[in-house]
This record gives structure tokens, C-alpha cells and sequence, in this order.
């Protein structure tokens, strides 16, 4: 199974349409997961999707605009809900949540599916033009249709035959996580684009529509100023608004504006990474690719490098890795958290315990070799015997 994911330009009334189903799916699920709630309060049996799905097409009080959209997308969103409360009760989440309008909207459909070279055929919507002619598979099987900033998309599931598996080499390939340099390799350095001109230019053009922003929250407040005993200087600032944000046509215009320079960002930074990994793997053809486990979630924590750590998505850059090397048949292995890949001599074994961050290069006491520290860890990495099997072959 792959999965094809493309911009859409839908005419006006297939956007009404559109609509109208992301707030069908997300009352029906709302409603769902209310019910269920209040069930395992009161200590009431829980509804399984299938007969709630039965209640509510008998049921004489169910509202008409409910019928008006694809059944499948409704039911496929109690079908959502259900699985959420399955993923509560075995503890792998928490409890489910109400879905929010604007947030993740999105909904699934099946039933007969067609792609021409430029549109796509899905049951109710008809015809739907597409952004990249040609790009989608024949035969699909399911779409699911989300919204995002304004733009719309369509994600299609294809099952495909496995891809060939491409003559490996016998050798063994670490891969070394960075910020300055994105990937290092033991023969090769792929610099990070988040130093570029290009994306140098819009954090600055962000920056500016980011102020814009702030600028016109700033002119919906008014500010007042009252006096309460036991304050310092006896002042407290609060503020009202004149009107609603939602209301505010200009607000909604900048804040979509920002959103968009945001969403292009992680685009241009998500296709980079993608390509840098595609050409390293396919240049070296290695049989086997060892990398560190990181801990993201802890790193973010250190305040001076968390904003640069998520520009460098490296759990992203991880999970595409994963998926390669088990298109490719190669194995992928993941060292120990606390493997010292930049400590260790990588022609000795002599481990330097004194290794500061700051320091870049460094030379082994032992034998008087010179290190640079991100290539002699991905040296280590590859060279490691002690790990665990992502992806098998």
C-alpha cells in the first residue's frame, strides 16, 4: 500500500459540498464520543460504532442535512471515534477529545474511484480537477479529502506491487544527525538548508506578516487602566476587545497569510531533507544503515537550540529513512541513546570523556588522530556492532 497526496481546485459548489461533510463527520463524531462519555460515567454499556451508526439511520429525529453527504465519510468517522476509545481503554492514548471546527479537517470515502490524467472521479463530488497531472495511480483504493489553510487536498491509497529491490553492497552506512550539516556520512556532508539564502528570506518575510499580525490584535484592544489597593503603584491593565477576532475580515486575511508562509517553510525544509536521504542511500547502496536514537522530546527542552532542533526534523527525516530502507530491502539499525558516537576514536576505540559540544574537532590522546566530530560519529555508528533492527530485510 502507497499512498498519493495532491493539491485539488474544486469549483464552488464541490466546496460547499466539501463543507458541509467535514461538519457532518464532525458532529456525528462529537456526538459519538459525548454519549460514550456519559456512558462510562454513569456505568452504561459503550455503543459500538456499527450500532450507533444503525440508531441514527432509523432513528426519525436524525437531521436531514446529516443524509445530505457521502454515508461513508459518517461512517467512517464513528468508525475514527470507536477506534480512539479502543486506544483508550488498552492505554496506548488518552481519552478521546471533541473535534474542534478549522482543526484537522478531513474525511474518507470509498466506492468508485477513477483518475483520469488530470481530474479524479469520487462518489457525490464527481469530477475533481488536480494540481499535478499524472501523478496519481490508475487504481486506488480509497481517498481521503482534507483542508488545510485555505487549500484543499486529496490523499489516495494504491496498492502496489513491492518495489524492486536494488543490488546492495555488502558494506555498512551510519548516518550522522546534525544542525550546522544535516546529514554526515562517512565520505559525504550535506549542509543544512535552513542556512540558505533562499530560506533566510522567508524567516524574514514571516517575521514582517508575523508583526503585521500582533499590529492588528494591537488595534482591536482597548486598554484600561484601574486602581486596586495592594498592587504595585496600585495599577492593573486589562483589555476588551471592540469585536470579535472571527469577525475581523482583515485579521483572518493576515492570519492565513502567516500560515501559509509557515506551511511552505516546513515544505521546502521536509523535500530537502527527503532528497538529501534518497541520494545518500542510493550513492552508496549499502546493505545496512545504523543511526542514533535520538531523544527529541528531551532535547527540545535545552531553550538556546529547541527552535533549531524542530527546523532540522529529524524525527521526519527518520520516519522516511525507515520507510526507504524497507522499500529497498536494506536493513536499518537504531544504537543505544547513550552510545558515545562522537566520543569514541574511530581508529583506536579510545574514548574521550571531556567532549564538549563547542568542540568541533578534536585529536585522540591515544594514537594522535584528528577528528572532526559528526563524521567520526557517523564513522562509529557504521562500524557499531551492538544495535536494534528497525526494518528487517
Amino acid at each position: 500500500m502507497r499512498a498519493y497526496k495532491t493539491e485539488i481546485h474544486p469549483t464552488q459548489s464541490q466546496i460547499e459540498l466539501i463543507h458541509k461533510t467535514f461538519g457532518c463527520t464532525r458532529y456525528i463524531y462529537n456526538q459519538y464520543v459525548y454519549e460514550n462519555l456519559e456512558n462510562l460515567a454513569s456505568g452504561k454499556d459503550f455503543i459500538s460504532a456499527f450500532s450507533y451508526s444503525k440508531r441514527v439511520n432509523n432513528d426519525p429525529n436524525t437531521p436531514s442535512w446529516l443524509k445530505e453527504v457521502p454515508s461513508k465519510a459518517v461512517k467512517q468517522s464513528l468508525i475514527y471515534a470507536e477506534r480512539a476509545f479502543k486506544d483508550y481503554f488498552s492505554k496506548r492514548n488518552g481519552k478521546p477529545k471533541f473535534k474542534k471546527k478549522g482543526t484537522n479537517d478531513s474525511f474518507y470515502l470509498i466506492g468508485t474511484l477513477k483518475v483520469d490524467r488530470h481530474r479524479i472521479f469520487v462518489p457525490v463530488l464527481k469530477w475533481i480537477r488536480l494540481k499535478e497531472f499524472g501523478y496519481i495511480p490508475k487504481k486506488i483504493s480509497s481517498v481521503t479529502i482534507s483542508m488545510k489553510n485555505g487549500r484543499y487536498y486529496i490523499s489516495c491509497l494504491s496498492k502496489e506491487e513491492e518495489d524492486e529491490r536494488i543490488a546492495l553492497s555488502n558494506e555498512s552506512m551510519g548516518i550522522d544527525f546534525g544542525l550546522k550539516d544535516q546529514f554526515v556520512t562517512e565520505d559525504r556532508t550535506i549542509p543544512s538548508i535552513n542556512r540558505s539564502s533562499r530560506i533566510k528570506k522567508l524567516e524574514q518575510c514571516l517575521r514582517r506578516e508575523q508583526r503585521r499580525l500582533s499590529r492588528k490584535i494591537e488595534a482591536n484592544m482597548i486598554e484600561k487602566i484601574h486602581y486596586q489597593r495592594g498592587t504595585k503603584k496600585g495599577q492593573l491593565k486589562s483589555y476588551k476587545w471592540l469585536k470579535p477576532l472571527s469577525e475581523c475580515k482583515n485579521f483572518q486575511k493576515q492570519k492565513l497569510k502567516v500560515a501559509r508562509l509557515h506551511e511552505r517553510l516546513t515544505r521546502i525544509r521536509t523535500d530537502y531533507n527527503r532528497k538529501a536521504i534518497y541520494s545518500l542511500v542510493l550513492e552508496r547502496k549499502p546493505s545496512s544503515i545504523t543511526i542514533e536514537n535520538l531523544a527529541v522530546r528531551n532535547l527540545m527542552k535545552n531553550r538556546h537550540l529547541s527552535k533549531a532542533i524542530m527546523k532540522a526534523q529529524w524525527y521526519q527525516s527518520r520516519l522516511y529513512l525507515e520507510n526507504l530502507c524497507s522499500r529497498l530491502g536494506i536493513e536499518l539499525r537504531v544504537v543505544d541513546r547513550f552510545y558515545p558516537s562522537s566520543k569514541l576514536c574511530s581508529t583506536c576505540g579510545f574514548k574521550y570523556k571531556d567532549l564538549k559540544l563547542k568542540e568541533r574537532f578534536w585529536t585522540c590522546s591515544n594514537c594522535g588522530s584528528e577528528h572532526d566530530r559528526d563524521r567520526n560519529a557517523a564513522i562509529n555508528l557504521g562500524q557499531c556492532e551492538t544495535y536494534t533492527v528497525l526494518t528487517a530485510v
